[in-house]
């Protein structure tokens, strides 16, 4: 492992470690030396830069350790940034309703504890940061007799698409906190964007041999006579078996979460940060929650139409280069999807449903298939007598076809794309 931490001597503790596998390409943020006691790194994943902050917000801390931690937080939160952002760590706000986004006990008043967590909680909102924890404990200990528990470490995100789940473990050491595991919705590197798994491919098999396998090497007798879910065991076993046979083909699954052709990071922290001032309005319906939530609608809608027009207008330009995009796009505006009509059979009849059309169409492609009789292929006779001596080929040539490849056409027989060519 790379060790990172945000104090350079480590024996008197404190502060913040982040450990990295050696093999993934991670990079400290700029300016993490300015947050008290936090870290925060760079990694590349499928969804490009990934920042990972690793945070411990002390009790010790004073206002201007408070701002600067802040103002750490505001930058790799920013809703312009081209990476998104998982903030993991001790955050110590005690008095942080997290159902509702914002600090118990009404008016803050002068008080500077309850100010500072005001900060906060406030910043998050603002960057539209979603939390996983809301009700968990996270912390316990007994003080003067009495069982305190409290909620102190947290898990945000910038894209409820980064996280799978967060599970709370036992704590490590001596240490009264809960330990959280994260994971992460993404892999690592832009090489992993789609992930190897195993198929089996039935068609590469006839039914013969897995009856003739079948009958030689499974006994299908049942051991089990009394009990269904023993019996059904041993013949799910005896399946399992029979389709070790069959050869499996390498395919790749896409792993990148699906949005929206026009949608930003910055137009998902708008709509996550109207949805919790709506959510907050539906917890305490007063007319200032309605004209903040009101508010932010209206500032998200009138960027998603922004957004909008900027990707017509991308696709619109781009369509004598590359017009797949946008006949895609004009596919899926489609409100009327077109379907196969009824087809005339043979008897005269129209076929009623999708499988009946299917049947017709292969009867017909079928039909204008010549059937070449089994064994090898008779020898041809040429009939031509116009035979080419030589055939020039230059690099000039082969460098001019090369150029008029349409790069946006998918590979040819040689599995090589249009775009490597013509580069």
């Amino acid at each position: 492992f790379k060790i990172d931490s945000s104090k350079n001597d480590l024996s008197h503790g404190g502060g913040s470690i982040i450990y990295t596998k050696n093999n993934i390409s991670a990079s400290i943020v700029t300016g993490s030396s300015n947050a008290p006691d936090s870290l925060a790194v760079m990694i590349d994943t499928t969804i490009g830069n990934l920042c990972i902050a690793c945070i411990y917000r002390s009790t010790s801390l004073n206002s201007v350790q408070n701002i600067k931690l802040i103002s750490f937080l505001k930058n790799i939160c920013n809703v312009d940034n081209e990476f998104e952002t998982v903030l993991i760590g001790d955050f110590n706000l005690p008095d942080v309703s997290w159902e509702t986004g914002c600090v118990n006990g009404g008016l803050v008043g002068n008080n500077k504890s309850f100010l500072n967590q005001e900060r906060f909680i406030n910043m998050f909102n603002e960057a539209g940061l979603s939390w996983y924890f809301t009700t968990e404990t996270t912390r316990r200990r007994i003080v003067n007799e009495t069982l305190q528990e409290s909620l102190l470490d947290q898990v945000l995100y910038t894209n409820d698409a980064l996280i799978n789940s967060c599970t709370s473990l036992s704590p490590l050491g001596k240490s009264d906190h809960v330990s959280v595991l994260v994971e992460l919705g993404v892999s690592l590197g832009t090489d992993n964007i789609k992930e190897k798994i195993s198929k089996l491919s039935w068609g590469k098999i006839t039914s013969d041999d897995i009856l003739t396998y079948s009958i030689k090497n499974i006994n299908w007798d049942f051991n089990c006579t009394n009990d269904i879910q023993e019996m059904w065991d041993e013949f799910h076993g005896k399946l399992e078996a029979v389709a070790s046979i069959v050869p499996a083909t390498p395919v790749y699954r896409d792993n990148r979460p699906v949005k929206l052709p026009w949608d930003t990071s910055a137009l998902k922290r708008m709509r996550k940060s109207k949805d919790k001032a709506w959510t907050a309005f539906d917890i305490e319906p007063t007319s200032i929650n309605l004209s903040d939530a009101s508010s932010k609608q209206l500032i998200f809608e009138k960027e998603e139409v922004k957004a909008k027009i900027r990707y017509e207008k991308k696709i619109t330009a781009n369509l004598k280069t590359n017009c797949k995009s946008f006949y895609s796009y004009l596919r899926n505006k489609r409100k009327v999807k077109t379907s196969i009509p009824t087809l005339g059979k043979e008897d005269g009849s129209r076929t009623n449903s999708a499988a009946e059309s299917a049947e017709v169409l292969a009867s017909a492609f079928s039909s204008v298939f010549v059937r070449e009789p089994l064994g090898p292929l008779p020898e041809s006779v040429s009939k031509n007598d116009n035979v080419i001596s030589d055939i020039v080929i230059t690099f000039d040539n082969v460098k001019k076809e090369l150029l008029k490849l349409n790069i946006y056409k998918s590979t040819g027989p040689d599995g090589i794309i249009p775009s490597y060519l013509n580069r």
